[in-house]
């Protein structure tokens, strides 16, 4: 049989006393070799639809008959922000993944780091360095997110043709660039590390309907790596089937082609009703600051305006990516 462990189980196996109760969702060990699967979710405090999804997940996966192949490990990212429902308590939790900084996390004390970040970070590290260092086999991390605006899910990856391929399982809108633009990403930290790295953006923050989208792509990555079959799980072909509905006019695959940065004090303030993936013409007013209004230089999607008080991103536009 294979091997689940729910919260407080999971972490009874754990020998390390300073990861807290909260911070491991559950894990499945499958018999059979296979690859490391790592969920992440709650990096951002306001984004606990991640969270939900993953539970979702291995709540599905209790009643499946058949062993999975390899381990699944789903994780809590940032607990007091998501007990606050903020994005984050003291930094960004996801532009802290330098080596200098992470190496400084790890050799201080809990009690001495200087943000309530750094020290969930820390505890994160305590699982995932272990299995950086004794995992045999390929390691995937998704990072899973939620965003402000109404709009359709997407993924933020590299333009790597092994990344290409195994997402585009999931039938959802890839995005090439973004990492290279966000830095001190979980994501980009582990891509360098040789994991299977890459973001999910599952769906509005408080839409009912991100919690399933982001549970289906979850399974649908989970059938593509090899871990569960599509016979064990009536589930696989609904998800599928869903996704490929609500994908179907959307690109398969985009590059970004510009970011808005907000500086401190700019007062950015994004026009109303803009979505992810809807078309912008060049000149169009998108939103405005000190300095009076932003306009589009150039024609494309728009995705992920800003409609929260926390964020350092205005808004990215993108365009079709070719070959």
């Amino acid at each position: 049989m294979r091997t689940i462990h729910l919260m407080n189980e999971a972490l009874a196996k754990d020998s390390k006393s300073d990861v807290s109760e909260e911070r491991i969702i559950g894990s499945i060990e499958g018999l059979q070799p296979g690859p490391t699967v790592i969920v992440l979710g709650g990096v951002h405090g306001n984004e606990p639809a991640g969270v939900r999804a993953i539970s979702s997940v291995l709540d599905t996966l209790k009643d499946v008959e058949s062993p999975i192949r390899g381990q699944l490990l789903a994780l809590r990212g940032n607990i007091k922000a998501l007990e606050q429902n903020v994005r984050y308590i003291d930094e960004d939790m996801n532009r802290i993944w330098f080596p200098s900084i992470l190496q400084d996390i790890r050799n201080t004390p809990e009690s001495q780091l200087q943000s309530s970040e750094r020290r969930e970070v820390k505890q994160l590290l305590s699982v995932l360095d272990d299995i950086n260092n004794q995992s045999e086999s390929p390691v995937i991390l998704a990072d899973i997110h939620t965003f402000s605006a109404e709009g359709w899910m997407f993924t933020i990856t590299s333009s790597d043709p092994r990344q290409r391929k195994l997402l585009s399982n999931l039938h959802v809108p890839m995005v090439f660039g973004i990492e290279k633009t966000l830095r001190g990403t979980a994501l980009g930290y582990y891509q360098k590390q040789g994991f299977i790295s890459f973001g999910l953006e599952g769906g509005q923050h408080t839409n009912d309907m991100t919690a399933y989208n982001t549970t289906a792509s979850l399974m649908l990555l989970l059938q593509a790596v090899g871990c569960i079959e599509e016979q064990y799980v009536d589930e696989l072909k609904e998800y599928e089937k869903h996704l490929q509905s609500h994908t179907k006019y959307l690109p398969t695959e985009t590059k970004l082609i510009y970011q808005h940065i907000i500086e401190p004090g700019d007062e950015f303030r994004m026009r109303p009703g803009y979505k992810n993936f809807q078309h912008i013409k060049k000149g169009e007013w998108l939103a405005s600051d000190k300095d009076g209004k932003i306009i589009a230089d150039c024609d494309g999607y728009i995705l992920m305006p800003l409609y929260q008080d926390q964020g350092d991103d205005g808004f990215f536009i993108i365009i079709e990516h070719e070959g």
